[in-house]
């Protein structure tokens, strides 16, 4: 009798612990389960371009590190011979995306830099194709290299002359190392725009008080 009145009470324990594990991974589960979705969710939208978002939009020169100079895009022809200040090497780089994918064009030319399905680098008018998208991608020590978003493990490369490399026959680095460089003061362009006339301003609200003040005395 002793020994079914202790049974009883062993059950109710055991079935109590299961229970409350079931609950603890329904919401273990409910928990991980949103943010596996939140992260696949960054990668979808990193894969597709954002045609809804401003486009940022930064003017600068790409210095190579193993020609020591900087890249230019002369329509087609593409190398890293530029003169630091030169005017084509002065480049425009758009953002694609919320993440690190950029367009980079060639901001006297207005060619894109682009990729071949043979890895060799070229300039192209219109730059709307993924052949022309570049994922950044900065290392420990700052540098950074331009992945192909079309042809993933292909770079941006130039060799110490200047002339760029096929990209299948690169591993990343020195080669396919870049800084981005300010433009030298006097290339930077400067709005158009005139000064605000402060006197012309002034001007108004002293004919305006005045003609307050009249329209008050003849009433």
């Amino acid at each position: 009798m002793m020994q079914g009145t202790h049974t009883a009470p062993a059950r109710r324990n055991k079935e109590c612990y299961k229970r409350c594990c079931g609950l603890l991974d329904l919401q273990v589960s409910s928990v991980a389960s949103p943010l596996h979705d939140f992260g696949r969710h960054v990668e979808e939208e990193m894969e597709d371009s954002d045609n809804t978002s401003r486009r940022y939009i930064r003017n600068y020169q790409l210095y190579s590190r193993s020609s020591r100079k900087h890249l230019q895009i002369f329509g087609k022809r593409v190398d890293a011979l530029g003169e630091d200040g030169s005017e084509n090497a002065e480049v425009i780089v758009e953002t694609d995306t919320f993440g690190s994918r950029v367009r980079i064009k060639g901001a006297s030319s207005g060619f894109y830099l682009c990729m071949n399905a043979r890895g060799k680098l070229i300039g192209k008018r219109r730059g709307k194709s993924r052949t022309c998208l570049w994922k950044e991608l900065i290392d420990e020590n700052k540098w950074t290299a331009f992945e192909s978003v079309e042809f993933p493990g292909w770079n941006v490369a130039f060799n110490r002359r200047g002339r760029p490399r096929k990209a299948p026959m690169i591993k990343r680095g020195k080669e396919t190392q870049f800084m981005k460089r300010l433009l030298p003061r006097d290339k930077v362009k400067l709005t158009n725009k005139p000064e605000f006339d402060f006197s012309h301003l002034t001007t108004q609200m002293h004919h305006r008080r005045r003609h307050s003040q009249h329209t008050t005395f003849y009433q």
